[in-house]
């Protein structure tokens, strides 16, 4: 992250294999992933507590990113199919240091962040994370604006009480960028900086607030339980345009017209979790056992609407998108609320692990998780309010054999689910329909090289959904069909850390082969082809190397196959392979690095939508200067 200065989320994964992005999708905003051939966007954590919400998640407050893959409800309830991704945030620590960054670029990129940690009493540590952001693009009239800051509160490090208050503030306000249509198939072919928006008047907008208390109490040096106390509030409100070419279209001049389809939307989320879990090691004879055992209490509450007008968006065309075209006097005062919807939920898990020694060699994971899920969606009349409560088992097993203490076989085998209730949403349908249900299978080996410097990993994964939900709107039933089928098989090769005191690596393939097994209803004309964005390749290298004197050059690539944007096949994204690079110099409390992204400034496509699809970066240069104290 800090080598390829990763500012958000997205380009701080782009060394995960095996995940792709999506575009923005029916009004959706924010963050929004595909792992291992399934959608990640309700899998996303912060410090081991859903952050379910829609926006653009931000590093300035980030340790590292952990991206734990296969079905993981035994720990982490509903979801996870293909994975869960959780973020780490910065921790006060008991030593006085302090950084200040700053960065300008192409595309007037300007960002300025500052981490500063001060130890106030014994065992007490106040930490605090600054950033603001404020940058245009290379897409012409996309433009972005976002502030940050996050202090937190440690007590009793090292101590038998260890004691966390955090909160962590960010605000946005964007133009937002919905990319280019699909013609027959594949991305409009116009230069990647036409922006066929609304510059003048289109906004996203989104203010997040996340407060946590953390309690860790140490019984003994095998014994702690640690409570973890949340409440996080979400605001978003979009006004956004999504291009679409009429149907129809067989020939493009620059005379096309290009419909800019509204995509406007709003809403707020506010969220209380609690979570405790205790671990301890004990003995039944020469039998060792890790036990972890925890119960999470949820409880969320959203509100969502429709920004609705009936003054329509100006079309465009092809050649000459006009971005700030005369618009009617009452233009952005004839938008108004509509649609609410109200949802409320309620989660209560409890869940126990235990990790089994049988011999110095062998080992056993075994795992279970109860999940009690209610939720209540509340419509405008004449639809009318909804229910849906799910009672679901998850389970994990596995087993290590560690030969020697650098390498370990496993085989795992894992269980996860899907309410039709989550993400806040809720149909007639869907709630008379009972959870999807998916299974992970997973062989491997890891290898710690290089007196522990150097990490390998090899895996063979099957992630399957079992009974995926289908619709049958030409069939008179009062729930979906679980009638869909559908898997991901695929093999990951990793390495990361050092291959010397100078040269570090971090390396990863993903060869996977998605296929949709069973469909029905509409669905039926998918069967045999690929689920969407579910690339036959994902692959990603980073490597630096330390010259001496203070310099040190690196570099990688990272890139992905064809992306299909449908289940139909029927719009994709090509094959892309990006290049970037770094150079830098540090000496005492200074360093001085350039970033250029895109080094060979190719054209490619990376966020795929069924009718839209996003161009990455072209070329850019970011200059920083880091100053420690």
């Amino acid at each position: 992250m800090k080598d390829r200065n990763a500012d958000t989320f997205r380009e701080a994964l782009r060394n995960v294999a095996g995940l792709t992005f999506n575009a923005g999708e029916g009004g959706r905003i924010g963050d929004n992933i595909t792992l291992r051939g399934y959608s990640a966007v309700g899998d996303l954590y912060l410090d081991g507590i859903r952050d379910v919400a829609q926006y653009n998640r931000e590093t300035f407050n980030l340790e590292q990113i952990d991206v734990l893959r296969g079905s993981a409800s035994m720990l982490f309830g509903r979801g996870s199919t293909g994975g869960v991704i959780n973020q780490v945030s910065k921790a006060p620590s008991i030593m006085d240091r302090n950084a200040v960054t700053l960065t300008a670029g192409s595309n007037d990129y300007k960002r300025a962040a500052a981490d500063l940690n001060k130890l106030v009493a014994a065992n007490t540590a106040l930490r605090v994370n600054l950033m603001q952001t404020d940058t245009d693009s290379f897409r012409d009239g996309v433009h972005q604006e976002r502030w940050g800051v996050a202090p937190s509160l440690r007590a009793g490090i090292g101590t038998r009480d260890d004691f966390t208050l955090s909160y962590t503030y960010l605000k946005e306000d964007n133009v937002p960028d919905y990319g280019v249509p699909y013609f027959q198939g594949r991305p409009l072919q116009v230069p990647v900086s036409r922006f066929y928006g609304l510059a003048g008047t289109d906004y996203e907008r989104n203010e997040t607030g996340i407060a946590t208390a953390t309690y860790v109490h140490r019984l003994d040096q095998d014994t702690s339980v640690k409570t973890v106390l949340r409440r996080a509030d979400y605001e978003r409100d979009l006004r956004a345009v999504a291009p679409r070419l009429a149907g129809g279209v067989t020939d493009i001049t620059d005379a096309t017209v290009v419909n800019r389809q509204r995509q406007a939307r709003g809403g707020e989320e506010h969220t209380w979790t609690s979570q405790t879990d205790v671990t301890t090691l004990l003995r039944t004879g020469r039998i060792a056992h890790r036990l972890l055992a925890g119960f999470e209490y949820a409880q969320e509450d959203a509100h969502r609407w429709t920004n609705s007008s009936s003054v329509a968006n100006p079309a465009t065309t092809v050649g000459d998108p006009n971005l700030y075209p005369a618009l009617p006097a009452n233009f952005n005062d004839s938008f108004s609320r509509t649609g609410d919807n109200t949802y409320a939920a309620r989660t209560a898990g409890l869940y126990v692990q235990d990790s089994i020694e049988l011999a110095p060699e062998w080992k056993l994971v075994l795992g279970a998780r109860y999940d009690d899920f209610k939720a209540d969606y509340d419509r405008p009349a004449p639809a009318g309010p909804l229910s849906r409560t799910d009672r679901v088992w998850s389970t994990r097993a596995g087993i290590l054999f560690q030969p020697t203490e650098t390498t370990t076989w496993y085989a795992s085998y894992g269980t996860s689910f899907n309410p039709s209730a989550e993400l806040y949403q809720l149909d007639d349908r869907g709630a008379n329909t009972p959870p999807e249900k998916n299974r992970n299978v997973e062989v491997g080996i890891k290898f710690e090289a290089q007196d522990g410097d150097l990490s390998l990993r090899a895996a063979l994964f099957r992630s399957e959904k079992t009974n995926e939900r289908n619709t049958d709107l030409s069939v008179s039933v009062e729930q979906n069909l679980l009638s869909g089928k559908r898997h991901t098989d695929g093999i990951e090769l990793e390495a990361a850390g050092r291959v010397n005191a100078r040269w570090e690596v971090f390396g990863a393939l993903a060869l996977m082969r998605g296929k949709i097994d069973a469909a029905t209803g509409q669905q039926a004309n998918t069967v045999g082809l690929v689920p969407l964005n579910t690339p036959k390749v994902t692959y990603a290298l980073w490597t630096t190397y330390a010259l001496g004197g203070g310099w040190k050059i690196g570099g990688g690539f990272d890139g992905a196959g064809l992306r299909y944007g449908q289940n139909t096949n029927t719009t994709a994204a090509p094959a892309y392979t990006r290049w970037d690079a770094l150079l830098e110099y540090e000496r005492n409390a200074y360093a001085l690095k350039l970033n250029v992204l895109n080094l060979f400034d190719r054209d490619y496509y990376e966020g795929v939508y069924q009718g839209h699809v996003i161009p990455g970066t072209k070329r850019s240069l970011q200059l920083t200067l880091i100053a420690k104290f």
